[in-house]
């Protein structure tokens, strides 16, 4: 069986703001975790893991829809 590699869920648009920080949230937190599991899991990263994956989603989210 494949296993998906970097494989982000995002639903789509929302007008709720709430629900799009939960979103950006949870986004985030996968992104952290194929980074890690990159890497095997090693300690001492962690911060550094959940940092660019918050600046990757975070450019992401700010381009404009059709790129």
């Amino acid at each position: 069986m494949a296993t998906l590699q970097n494989a982000l869920v995002y639903f789509g648009p929302t007008n709720s703001l709430a629900q799009l920080r939960d979103e950006r949230d949870d986004l985030i937190q996968q992104r952290a975790y194929f980074k890690a599991l990159r890497r095997h899991f090693a300690p001492g990263q962690e911060l550094d893991d959940w940092l660019a994956a918050e600046e990757e989603v975070d450019g992401w989210l700010s381009r404009p829809q059709g790129d």
